[in-house]
């Protein structure tokens, strides 16, 4: 009788030491799981999507880790709308957090409650682009960090000019320099018309893709570029600029002079010079150093040249 009493309270030892066991490792379980702690892509970018357990937790924060800084951006609800812009980075639950600058970026979306999209844009920059994202539920913290290879360039191989329905070629006018009078006796007045306006042709590269320029900005590649449209088709002479969105200029010098006659009494008159505006569509293409994929850039190249030609305008 007294073995089996022994026997009982031994047994109900074991069992609380057990039930205290499981409930310690209960409270030691994490509330935040996801299927990883890091993610490292290419520069190229792309989208990787991490999973939870569950969705009892919210992102606190997002720090950049080059410079140990929270990281700012647009914040948009699950429907898309924006909440807030500009603003240090957090995320309660479902919605969509964006911070893009010229050169990367990324998209994070809460799609679900137990699941994160992480959209990385394409790195441009010459060095790693590393962030971490603070998870916290209750007081329980975890960091996923992103890190994102840094570019390792592209090389030019071709541009190819396309005429689109908004391009081609137009005419305009600038005035010029304005000529007052008040004489007594009519005489004559020699004048150069292209005074009072520089003649200069103007050309430039524009594009609304961000890395347009960046992949090239420190080499200076000289591209053909167009001489004349005519129906629909485009043409060359051998010509070429550096492949910039830098305004090139060049000064053009017309040696011609006008004579007129000045009327008796009040009188003013212009010149108005004639300007030539081109405008076509381009493809750019480059190759990744690393891929060796090629990566098409779209945009326009505009010129404005004077054509030499002028009128005079006498005021009524």
């Amino acid at each position: 009788m007294k073995e089996n009493k022994i026997m009982k309270i031994f047994i109900g030892l074991i069992l609380s030491i057990g039930l205290m066991s499981c409930s310690k490792n209960d409270d030691q379980v994490s509330r935040i799981q996801p299927s990883t702690n890091l993610i490292t892509m290419e520069a190229e970018g792309g989208e990787t999507e991490i999973s939870f357990i569950n969705g009892d937790w919210s992102i606190s924060e997002v720090i950049n880790e080059n410079e140990n800084l929270n990281i700012h951006g647009n914040i948009y609800s699950k429907n898309g709308a924006l909440i807030q812009e500009n603003q240090t980075l957090s995320l309660e639950a479902q919605g969509k957090m964006v911070t893009i600058w010229n050169d990367k970026g990324f998209v994070i979306t809460r799609e679900t409650s137990s699941s994160l999209k992480i959209e990385l844009i394409e790195n441009s920059t010459d060095e790693e682009f590393e962030f971490t994202l603070v998870l916290k539920s209750g007081e329980e913290i975890k960091k996923i960090v992103v890190y994102q290879k840094k570019s390792h360039g592209y090389q030019f191989d071709s541009i190819k000019y396309i005429l689109k329905k908004e391009d081609g070629d137009s005419l305009f006018v600038k005035k010029g320099t304005n000529f007052e009078f008040n004489i007594q006796q009519s005489q004559s007045f020699t004048f150069s018309p292209y005074e009072g306006i520089k003649i200069n042709n103007n050309s430039q590269f524009v594009s609304s893709d961000k890395n347009a320029f960046v992949w090239l900005k420190n080499a200076s590649i000289l591209v053909e570029i167009p001489t004349s449209f005519y129906n629909q088709e485009i043409y060359f002479n051998g010509e070429k600029k550096v492949y910039s969105n830098v305004e090139s200029i060049s000064s053009h010098v017309f040696q011609g002079m006008e004579t007129v006659v000045i009327p008796v009494g009040q009188s003013a008159f212009s010149s108005e010079i004639e300007y030539r505006k081109r405008k076509v569509s381009y493809e750019l293409r480059l190759i990744n150093n690393r891929t060796a994929e090629e990566k098409i850039i779209e945009g326009k190249w505009i010129e404005f040249s004077p054509t030499g030609n002028y009128s005079i305008k006498w005021q009524d």
